[in-house]
Protein backbone atom coordinates (compact mmCIF):
# COMPACT_ATOMS: atom_id res chain seq x y z
CA UNK A 1 0.00 0.00 0.00
CA UNK A 2 1.22 3.52 -0.67
CA UNK A 3 1.16 6.52 1.06
CA UNK A 4 -0.45 9.31 0.45
CA UNK A 5 1.22 12.02 -1.98
CA UNK A 6 3.52 14.09 0.10
CA UNK A 7 3.30 12.01 3.26
CA UNK A 8 6.97 11.58 3.59
CA UNK A 9 6.70 15.59 4.60
CA UNK A 10 4.68 14.17 8.37
CA UNK A 11 7.56 11.95 8.79
CA UNK A 12 10.54 14.54 8.57
CA UNK A 13 9.16 18.08 9.60
CA UNK A 14 11.03 18.12 12.58
CA UNK A 15 14.45 17.94 12.09
CA UNK A 16 14.27 18.03 7.58
CA UNK A 17 11.77 20.23 6.67
CA UNK A 18 13.52 21.14 3.61
CA UNK A 19 14.53 17.83 2.30
CA UNK A 20 12.22 15.95 -0.91
CA UNK A 21 12.10 12.55 -1.53
CA UNK A 22 11.50 12.12 -5.27
CA UNK A 23 10.83 9.10 -7.49
CA UNK A 24 13.49 8.41 -9.55
CA UNK A 25 11.83 7.40 -12.40
CA UNK A 26 11.18 10.72 -13.79
CA UNK A 27 13.53 13.93 -14.37
CA UNK A 28 14.01 16.05 -11.23
CA UNK A 29 14.85 19.63 -12.18
CA UNK A 30 16.47 22.14 -9.90
CA UNK A 31 17.74 19.76 -7.00
CA UNK A 32 20.80 18.58 -5.39
CA UNK A 33 20.76 14.93 -4.02
CA UNK A 34 21.73 14.60 -0.68
CA UNK A 35 23.05 11.83 1.73
CA UNK A 36 20.12 9.99 2.74
CA UNK A 37 21.77 8.53 5.99
CA UNK A 38 19.93 10.57 8.61
CA UNK A 39 16.92 10.50 6.74
CA UNK A 40 17.39 6.59 6.59
CA UNK A 41 17.99 6.40 10.45
CA UNK A 42 14.98 8.40 11.39
CA UNK A 43 12.56 6.32 8.98
CA UNK A 44 14.24 3.18 10.62
CA UNK A 45 13.39 4.22 13.66
CA UNK A 46 9.90 5.01 12.98
CA UNK A 47 6.59 3.22 13.87
CA UNK A 48 4.29 4.69 10.82
CA UNK A 49 3.31 2.20 8.66
CA UNK A 50 4.01 4.43 5.23
CA UNK A 51 8.17 4.66 7.04
CA UNK A 52 9.10 1.25 5.79
CA UNK A 53 7.87 1.97 2.08
CA UNK A 54 10.46 5.30 2.07
CA UNK A 55 13.26 3.28 3.49
CA UNK A 56 13.15 0.39 0.92
CA UNK A 57 12.52 3.10 -1.83
CA UNK A 58 15.66 4.96 -0.97
CA UNK A 59 17.80 1.56 -0.21
CA UNK A 60 16.93 0.14 -3.36
CA UNK A 61 16.82 3.52 -5.74
CA UNK A 62 13.06 4.04 -7.20
CA UNK A 63 13.25 6.96 -4.71
CA UNK A 64 15.66 10.02 -4.10
CA UNK A 65 16.32 12.42 -1.59
CA UNK A 66 17.35 15.93 -2.38
CA UNK A 67 16.74 19.21 -1.82
CA UNK A 68 15.17 21.91 -4.00
CA UNK A 69 17.30 25.04 -5.51
CA UNK A 70 20.20 23.32 -5.14
CA UNK A 71 23.30 25.97 -5.94
CA UNK A 72 24.60 23.62 -9.13
CA UNK A 73 20.82 23.12 -10.79
CA UNK A 74 21.33 19.70 -11.70
CA UNK A 75 19.04 17.39 -13.11
CA UNK A 76 18.86 14.00 -11.90
CA UNK A 77 16.80 11.37 -14.42
CA UNK A 78 17.97 8.00 -13.11
CA UNK A 79 20.49 6.57 -10.82
CA UNK A 80 23.49 7.03 -12.11
CA UNK A 81 22.38 9.72 -15.08
CA UNK A 82 23.41 13.30 -14.16
CA UNK A 83 22.84 16.12 -16.59
CA UNK A 84 23.69 19.80 -15.79
CA UNK A 85 20.80 22.51 -16.86
CA UNK A 86 22.07 24.63 -19.70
Amino acid sequence: MNPPKGYYRELLKSKFPEVRIAFTYAPIIGCTRVDASPILEILDDSTDPFAKFYSDGIRNGSLAVIVEGGPNQKVWKNNGELFFAS
